[in-house]
């Protein structure tokens, strides 16, 4: 499935996700919690984790055109990595913007 970045507002931060480049507005983790506190969204996937792509992933599309693989939740590597916030790409489903420990170089070779 290819999903897109939806318009939304109170955006706080800007993800930069860390193969592309790209930069995606998010909100924080703390935001989402404060502005649904019972849940009510649903998070189909991660995308900026250290995981390789198996080709059969979804397909997140920037507002700059690159394709970035949407990985299963729960595929970010703890401690080293967690989630950041929320990317919205429909009313109410998001994706997880995943942070890490690692550095780009080292991200980089391990992709490859």
């Amino acid at each position: 499935m290819l999903y897109q970045l939806y318009p939304q507002t109170n955006q706080t931060r800007i993800f930069t996700e860390k193969y592309s480049r790209s930069k995606i507005p998010y909100r924080t983790a703390k935001k989402m919690r404060e502005l649904c506190p019972g849940g009510g969204f649903a998070i189909v996937g991660e995308i900026g984790n250290f995981s390789k792509p198996t080709g059969c992933q979804d397909i997140f599309l920037t507002n700059d055109g690159k394709e970035l693989p949407i990985y299963p939740r729960g595929s970010l590597i703890k401690p080293f990595e967690w989630i950041a916030g929320y990317i919205r790409v429909d009313k109410n489903i998001y994706i997880a913007a995943v942070a890490s420990i690692f550095p780009y170089s080292l991200r980089r070779k391990r992709r490859l």
